[in-house]
């Protein structure tokens, strides 16, 4: 009976040592394996980072084009087909202009210089939005004359 016992107690630390080794080695896969998606995972953080760089600059420049295309509405819009706005040239030089020609009437009335400052166009900052809105006011003005 003790020898049967003892075979019994060898089969056993036999097959904990072998459950022993196969769970250290699983241990050390899934160890590996945690390595790996660290990895992967700082990657992305940095693609992330670049991506977010790219999406900003692109923002930017979106932000310039839907300016000029919001320009190019107003310069084209077809319900009122005699409202223009003023050639680039006229547009640099809006903050120096004394007055404005009513279509009506024909008569020049005052505009205080600086009512409109003149603003440029910087990566689609806050600036260039106070400009379409000046710009959006203008024409809110020109409609009204009409």
């Amino acid at each position: 009976m003790a020898a049967a016992s003892y075979d019994q107690l060898l089969k056993q630390v036999e097959a904990l040592k072998m459950e022993n080794s196969n769970l250290r080695q699983e241990l050390e896969d899934n160890s590996n394996h945690l390595t790996k998606l660290e990895t992967e995972a700082s990657n992305m953080k940095e693609v992330l980072k670049q991506l977010q760089g790219s999406i900003e600059d692109e923002t930017m420049t979106s932000g310039q084009i839907d300016l000029l295309e919001r320009l190019k509405e107003f310069n084209l819009d077809s319900n009122f087909p005699g409202v223009k706005l003023r050639s680039k040239m006229s547009l640099r030089s809006y903050g120096s202009r004394e007055g404005s020609v009513s279509s009506r009437s024909g008569e020049c009335s005052p505009v205080p210089m600086g009512s409109f400052p003149r603003r440029t166009f910087v990566n689609g900052s806050r600036e260039s939005t106070g400009y379409l809105e000046e710009l959006e006011k203008e024409r809110s003005l020109l409609l009204a004359d009409l």
